[in-house]
Formats: structure tokens, sequence, C-alpha cells
């Protein structure tokens, strides 16, 4: 979608620094908040001189650095990037999810700008999945944002894209209003490049309505512009607009030209919007000149390209016009073999054109045979013709008869052994299921009666050993102090201190009040108090969950889960740093224990099977969740838990 807006956040003068340079830079720096801002510039360099394949590398390389530095500024911008380098390599499907973290994060930091920025992202993500609806929403509230904070230039831009969903929609008469108060806009802000597009988008528009005059006249100041500013990616794709016009109206010596000085701009930096279509009417003039071999060169470069980019549709109508040309080459496999590529790519809304396709060329190829019999027998008698076409013709529908009887029982023999078969894999899987449900059962109510003596035992110990130490404490205290004997007092007295404070720390272990008072949220609260006490800091980030939202037995088994990891976190990683993360979206729970420790083997970890880690994945399991360990010795660790979220009824 060439003239969808991304924002890249990118300073055209970046790349000034030569890119080698930038990159053995970055490869001499320690692992600091200076390497980060050195992963920006590459980006930004390599943004700058379109080498668009390394840029995902280099965004997950800072991604990666700033989470171990825990850098916000860098995480921030490093989000944004890879979301953005996975948009520009056609990944838009891998790109949502991290365009709507950042927005999260806009939003919640109160920022309009950057939310904005996210908006635009999305809507041009989702519309080259072909989720319309979303892409309209996100750059209407884009277009929102804009207008209230007083942003012409970008509320221009994306009046642009919005016309661009309506015209996609078939939504005509819409997207022309939309085009034209942007290019007012533009106009108004002397936006030279975004007028240019502006025009060629009206372009489009009109040549989709038949409009030629409209169209020619706009592609062609939208030309003049482009040929102004050197930019010739945008110069091609003018002239295959041009192209699309004219061929449109029956021109086709004018479309051939136009399109030709289109592929001549093509050579260095294919077009993923008019490249495909390019070459594909290319093709299809050479085939209306006869011009075979041509033809078949251009429908393949299109074919190339349009599976580079996943154009099915486009695709599709290639292999139809290749297979007409292949046949007209006497490559009569190859023709099949295309059509019966084309046939897998429709659904069952076309079956029957592709039948008829089929049966139109599979006509063709017995014409075609029998005019070669005519011409090798080009002596015989009119008679023995007739009479041998119509042994040719009984001999070919009792075969074809053969065939459809042999074909129809194997396929019915193959359907009874397909259900068979999923019959069996269906008892398989039942059972499979009945004994994972009983393993979970068996687990919860391990679970749950473990959670029940924890509450009987920390009451027995904060009411019974607790006052018992404390009526100790009181009789003690009441006794006379010899003064001989002071020192022993006083460390006596000390060690019952000790003895009370220990028994309420292991009730509280055993069973936090905050759980019970404040939920979840309150009791890890008092979970990172407790750990700065113990000298490691531990910065607590919880989003989009409130005390009323979970489940209780959902919390109390989340609550054990992290103070398991916060055990190991003090008694074995030497670790000063911890960072907490529990983010609720779209139905689901993400915990995230990051520390920067010593690290451990996982692999030798998990296979020692100690009761730290087996207690952790057994909780992870009985809430139905997966968990991921990320760590290497001497790097730190990085724990990521899903869990399915649990409302509390």
């Amino acid at each position: 979608m060439k003239k969808l807006l991304l924002l890249l956040l990118l300073s055209t003068a970046a790349h000034s620094q030569s890119i080698d340079s930038l990159q053995n830079a970055v490869a001499a720096m320690p692992d600091d908040t200076n390497r980060v801002m050195a992963y920006r510039l590459l980006f930004r360099a390599l943004y700058a001189e379109d080498r668009t394949g390394e840029l995902l590398d280099v965004a997950e390389k800072g991604l990666v650095l700033s989470r171990k530095l825990n850098y916000a500024k860098g995480l921030s911008l490093f989000i944004f990037y890879k979301a953005s380098a996975l948009d520009i390599l056609g990944r838009g499907q891998e790109s949502i999810p991290l365009f709507e973290e950042g927005l999260l994060t806009a939003k919640k930091q109160g920022d309009e700008q950057a939310a904005a920025d996210y908006h635009i992202n999305l809507g041009t993500a989702h519309h080259s999945l072909g989720h319309l609806d979303k892409s309209l929403q996100n750059f209407l509230a884009a277009y929102e944002i804009y207008k209230r904070t007083g942003h012409s230039e970008s509320l221009s831009k994306v009046l642009n894209n919005i016309g661009i969903v309506y015209r996609t929609q078939g939504k005509y008469e819409r997207a022309e209003e939309i085009y034209k108060e942007s290019l007012t806009l533009k106009q108004q802000l002397k936006d030279t490049l975004g007028t240019a597009a502006t025009y060629q988008n009206l372009a489009a528009l009109y040549s989709t309505t038949a409009r030629k005059e409209e169209a020619i006249l706009n592609a062609k100041k939208a030309l003049a512009i482009y040929e102004n500013l050197h930019r010739p990616d945008d110069v091609a794709g003018c002239h295959s607009l041009l192209g699309q016009v004219f061929y449109n109206v029956g021109n086709l010596p004018e479309a051939k030209a136009e399109l030709q000085k289109a592929v001549a701009g093509y050579a260095e930096t294919p077009n993923v919007e008019y490249g495909p279509s390019t070459y594909q009417l290319l093709g299809t003039i050479a085939a209306n000149e006869e011009d075979f071999p041509t033809a078949e060169k251009y429908l393949r470069k299109g074919l190339e390209m349009a599976r580079q980019f996943g154009q099915g549709e486009r695709i599709f109508e290639i292999l139809k016009e290749l297979s007409k040309v292949e046949h007209a080459l006497g490559k009569d496999a190859n023709a099949y073999a295309s059509l019966q590529e084309a046939a897998i790519l429709r659904d069952s809304a076309v079956e029957k054109n592709r039948l008829s396709l089929m049966e139109e060329m599979q006509t063709k190829f017995d014409v075609a045979q029998k005019d070669s019999d005519l011409k090798i027998n080009q002596l015989d008698l009119k008679q023995r013709t007739l009479e041998r076409n119509w042994l040719i013709a009984g001999a070919g529908l009792l075969g074809l008869l053969s065939f459809a009887i042999f074909f129809g029982l194997r396929s019915r023999i193959r359907a009874n052994k397909k259900i068979a078969a999923q019959e069996s894999a269906l008892q398989r899987q039942q059972i499979v299921q009945l004994e994972q449900e009983n393993k979970l059962a068996a687990l919860s109510a391990m679970i749950e009666g473990q959670e029940k003596e924890r509450s009987r035992i920390a009451a027995d110990l904060h009411d019974g050993l607790g006052g018992l130490l404390t009526s100790v404490k009181s009789h003690f205290n009441s006794l006379p102090k010899p003064s001989i004997e002071q020192d022993l007092f006083a460390k006596t007295n000390c060690l019952i201190d000790d003895a009370c404070v220990e028994v309420r720390r292991i009730s509280h272990n055993m069973m936090p009040r905050a759980l019970a008072l404040s939920g979840l949220p309150g009791a890890l609260e008092d979970l990172a108090q407790d750990l700065e006490k113990q000298g490691v800091r531990c910065d607590l980030e919880i989003l989009g969950l409130d005390n009323a939202s979970l489940d209780p037995t959902q919390s109390i088994t989340i609550y054990r889960i992290i103070q398991e990891l916060t055990n190991n976190v003090v008694k074995h990683a030497q670790a000063d740093h911890l960072l907490l993360q529990l983010i609720r979206r779209d139905g689901t729970l993400v915990l995230i224990a990051e520390d920067n420790g010593k690290g451990f083997d996982v692999q030798q970890a998990l296979t020692k099977k100690g009761l730290g880690l087996s207690s952790i994945a057994s909780r992870v399991k009985f809430l139905q969740g997966s968990i991921e360990w990320d760590s290497v010795p001497g790097e730190g660790t990085v724990v990521s838990i899903t869990l399915p979220m649990v409302e509390h009824v």
C-alpha cells in the first residue's frame, strides 16, 4: 500500500554517517545505554538507505539490550522500530501486537502524539491484511487526535489514508471527498510530496470509475512533481498508473510505452503496489501482439513478484494468462500445470469457473492434436477421416466413463478410510483429554488442599505459637534482672524478639494478610517491599488489573508462583535488581520476571527437577498456562508466563 503513511520517526539526516563505521562502532561498544542509542542511529541510517532487509535484526538487538538494561526510553523506541520493520517486510500480523503494546503505553503516559502515531501504524498493518474495518477505525482515531491537537500536516496525511480505505471498500464518492479535503490541506501547507501522493490516489480512483481524462490529468500532475523531486520509485508508479488507464480505454501503444517506462524504474527497487500488475499488463499486451516469448517473460516476472509480496488474487490472474501463452507456445504440460495451480487458489465460489477453464483448455488440446493428425494424414479420404474421428470420440467417451467410475470408487474408498481414521483420532483425543482432565482435577485438589493446610498452619502459628511467645516474653521481662547476668539477660530477650518476628514472617509467607485484604496487587506490593529490605531493588508494574478482577484461587496461585520466583532471586540468583510485570490484555494475563543475577543453565535445571522449578511448573499447569525460561549463566534470567484470565464471579 504505497501511499499509506508509516510513521517511523526517522530523520533523513541520519544516514550522513557511514553505515559500515556505525556497525563497527556498535560491535565494539559495551552493553550500556550508549550502545542502545547507537543501534538507534544504525536503524535510522539503514532506513534512509532503503536497506529494509537489515532493519529487523537491528531492531531486535536494540530491544533485547533495552530489556536487559531495563532502559525505558530504549524499550519504547525499539518496540516501535521492531513493529515497523515487521510491517515493512510484509509481516503485518506479527507487528500488530507490538503496535498495540506501544499504544497502551502511550495512552497510559498521556502521550497523544505517540498514540496517534501508533493508531496510524495499526491502520496500515490492518489494511495490508485486508482488515478494512479495523484499519478505518484506527485511522479515524488518529484523525480525531490530530484534529483536537491542531496538527494540520499530520491531519492531511491521515485523510489520505482514510480515502484509500474508502476506495478499497468501493465507496468511491466518499473516497473522492476525503482525497480532495486532504489535497486542500496539503496545498495550504505547501506539502509538495504529499500533494503528489494525493494526485496519484485521485488518478487511481478515477481510473477505477472509468473517468479517463481526470485520471490522466491527475497522474501527470503527480508525475511532474515526482520528477522534479527526483523520486524514481514514485515516477515509475505514475507510469504504471498511466499504463493501466490507457490499457482500460484500448490505447495499447500508449499503455505499452508507459508500462515499459515503469519497468525501467523497477529495475533496482521492486514495487509492491504496481510492480506485479505492470508486468502482467505488459505480458497481456505482448500476447495480443502474438509475441508469446516476450509475453511469457513478462508474466513470469510478474508472477515472481506477486508470489514475493503474497498477492493471491494477482497470482491467480497471472496464472490464467500464463496458461494461455504457454499453450500458444506448445508447452501444453506447463499450461495445464499453471491452470491447476490457479485452480487451487480459488475457493468454492469459483469452482465452476475453474472447471470451465480446464475443459476449455482440454478442448484446445484435443483440437490441436486432431489438427496435427489431419496434417500428417492429409492424403486420406474425407470419409476415412470422419470415421476415425468418430472412433476417437467413442474411445474418448469410453475412457472418460471408465476414469469417472474408477475415480468415483477410489474417492469413496478414500472417504471411508478418512472417516474411520478421523473417528479413531477423535477417540484417542477424547481419551487423552479425559486423562488430562483427571490429572488437572487431582492437581487442583492437591493445590487447594495445600492452601487450606497453609492457612491452618499460618493461623496456628500466629494465634498459638505467636501468642505463646508473647506470653513468654512478658513473663521473662517480669523476672528480676540480676546485675551480674545483664548481658545474658539482654541476649535472651533479643532471641525471644527474633523468635516472635520469625513466627510472624513464616505465618505471613504461608498466608499473607494483604492478599485477603488488598487482593493480589496489594500483596505483590508488600512482597516488593520485603525484597527491598533484603537488598533487592524491585520494580513492580501491574497493568489492567484491579482488586476485584481475579478469581480468588487464581490470585493465590499466581502469588505462590511469584513468591517462588522471588525466593529463587534472593537465594540463588545473587541479583540486586528485579523487574516484575503483571499485564492483563485481551482475556490473558502475562507475567514477566527479569533479574540481573548470575543466571543458570535452563536445560540442566529442568533435568534435575528441583522443587522450586517443579512447583512453579505445576502451578502454571494448574492454571492452564505456559511458561518460558530464558537464562544464560552470567547474564541474568527472564521468566515469561502466560495465563488465561479467570474473572471473579
